[in-house]
């Protein structure tokens, strides 16, 4: 009685992982949208705690902690609102649109480019040139960043299942 060797794992294919990880379909998108929202909480965190360190508003100033924070939380509350009614759908058309290539570098750097135009067209529309070139920096960093972090997730995901014992 001879024994065989345990046979091995198959091998992983790329070509799956990859498929099984693209950001396609509404539940991907919210997903980006969802962590695009993470980004802009950090950016709105990060200005609140600068202007606290910069600042050191008192009780007696015009714009104090307080009123700072209600500032903040407003600011975010409109990226949120803009994020999900025109970052959502922008997103599922790049999505649908980058559909068949590959490059996870032109799929963030596609969603980079929406989120620019998209934060850049809210203010446009009302005639704020200034404050639009700085939404277009805040959406195509988010909106990149997000993508990023998405499709870096569900690689790791897809990979994950792939590899794990269970999954065979």
């Amino acid at each position: 009685m001879t024994s065989e060797p345990a046979p091995e794992p198959p091998p992983v294919d790329v070509t799956a992982t990859h498929v099984a990880a693209t950001v396609l379909g509404p539940q991907a998108v919210l997903e980006v949208c969802a962590r695009a929202a993470l980004i802009l909480l950090g950016g709105a965190l990060v200005l609140y705690v600068g202007y606290l360190a910069l600042e050191r508003p008192t009780a007696h100033d015009t714009v104090d902690a307080e009123s700072a924070a209600i500032i903040v939380a407003l600011m975010y509350g409109v990226h949120l609102a803009a994020l999900f009614a025109l970052g959502w759908p922008g997103g599922m058309v790049t999505a649908h649109l980058m559909r068949r290539h590959t490059s996870e570098r032109r799929h963030v750097a596609a969603f980079g480019v929406t989120g620019a135009v998209l934060g850049a067209a809210v203010l446009l529309t009302i005639g704020s040139a200034g404050p639009a070139s700085v939404w277009a920096v805040v959406g195509g960093v988010s909106a990149g960043g997000a993508r990023a972090w998405t499709g870096h997730a569900r690689h790791r995901r897809a990979a994950r299942r792939s590899t794990h014992p269970a999954a065979t």
